[in-house]
């Protein structure tokens, strides 16, 4: 194990993890949160630089460690698992585009990942341009996805005609812009990419409210925590027909829903994999909750929020 990796909590030997095999996994026993230095973490993340989710690294290690951009979440994530960094950094889900699904299935294909943080970021879209540009100058508008989805209505609004192109981050398509030194071009991207890469702010606040935030997950290749903790994580496979049977034995548990995400097992209609993030509860819960015989269960982790 590399042994500069940090996590948040003390890991345990035995976790909660099913690989479809016939036996209920052992319940993550209780363990006591312990706070851990990332001083000296490589943390891989989606980049270049000026992205949210750099911003969501400085913000959850308080801008300590080393961050090492990557062009796509992908290549981020493989960095982690090959051992080039200690730690990823991707987003999860937003208030308006939703969850970030590719990134999800990022989660789920991977079986060594484990989650062992989140941050939560209010997010500000603004629509980026070379110095002296003017907003009936713009034909092709640049961002990722999320940030297009984020300013849809506005797009539609102030540059109904203007071509909308995806790229693979927010900042990417600010680089995109800079580079190019096209007035006719423009991208959807933070305030801080206009500094970073020396554009103006034509328009600021485009997201289609107010209330704009993505939730960011912190990654690890280390065995998933299982101690006491303000959120938990789990995949739970199987047929949609189980989940209310599921959602009944949390309640019961004390087990609040914070959020879920269901992808398609690719095996037959109706099968799902399921990310549960969750509070509440502890390790007699969570061993109850996984007897249901309708779900194969792999557990991702106990963390903290910033």
């Amino acid at each position: 194990m590399n042994n500069i990796r940090k996590i948040l909590f003390v890991l345990i030997s035995s976790v909660l993890l099913l690989s479809g095999c016939a036996d209920t996994p052992a319940a993550p026993e209780r363990q006591t949160e312990v706070q851990v230095s990332y001083e000296d973490a490589k943390v891989s993340f989606l980049g270049p630089e000026g992205t949210y989710t750099q911003e969501a690294c400085e913000t959850f290690f308080d801008k300590k460690g080393t961050y090492i951009p990557y062009k796509t979440v992908g290549e981020a994530v493989e960095a982690l698992i090959n051992g080039e960094s200690d730690l990823a950094v991707i987003p999860q889900e937003n208030t308006i585009g939703g969850a970030v699904i590719d990134y999800v299935d990022t989660i789920i294909a991977h079986p060594e990942l484990s989650v062992v943080g989140e941050v939560e970021l209010p997010i500000n879209q603004n629509i980026l341009v070379i110095p002296g540009a003017q907003l009936g100058d713009i034909k092709t508008v640049y961002s990722h996805k999320q940030g297009i989805a984020q300013g849809k209505a506005w797009l539609a609004e102030n540059l109904p005609d203007a071509q909308v192109v995806e790229v693979s981050s927010t900042a990417e398509g600010a680089k995109i812009v800079s580079e190019g030194q096209d007035k006719t071009c423009a991208a959807i991207a933070s305030a801080g990419c206009a500094d970073v890469y020396g554009l103006d702010i034509l328009a600021a606040g485009i997201q289609n409210n107010d209330k704009n935030r993505t939730r960011f997950y912190v990654l690890s290749s280390d065995a998933p925590a299982a101690g006491q903790a303000e959120r938990s994580a789990f995949i739970a496979s199987g047929a949609a027909a189980g989940l209310s049977e599921l959602m009944a034995e949390m309640s019961s548990e004390n087990i609040t829903l914070i959020t879920i995400h269901d992808r398609p097992l690719k095996t037959e209609l109706g099968q799902y994999s399921y990310i549960i993030e969750c509070s509440g509860g502890d390790s007699d819960s969570f061993k109850k909750m996984t007897e249901n015989a309708g779900f194969t269960f792999r557990w991702l982790g106990s963390f903290g929020v910033k």
